[in-house]
């Protein structure tokens, strides 16, 4: 999809509900809470654990990810 993007120009959208699979892939997110649209922009710019708390109750820790160097969700538990 990536190959796609840049060799042809194509916009690519897709919903992936797995936080640290949308950071390492997705240039651009959109992060949703009842139908509403509570945070959009780079992972490494909106993805915090306030956002992750405020859309999903669950608190946790944001780390780089060692391979792909984009934010990665650890879990500490719901409040």
């Amino acid at each position: 999809m990536s190959e796609l993007n840049r060799e042809r120009g194509f916009t690519l959208a897709a919903v992936l509900h797995d936080l640290n699979q949308a950071c390492r892939y997705a240039t651009h997110l959109i992060a949703l809470r009842d139908g509403r649209i509570v945070a959009e922009g780079a992972p490494k710019e909106i993805v915090t654990p306030e956002l992750i708390e405020a859309v999903y109750g669950l608190r946790c820790m944001i780390i780089d990810d060692p391979v792909a160097h984009t934010p990665l969700v650890v879990p500490l538990g719901r409040r």
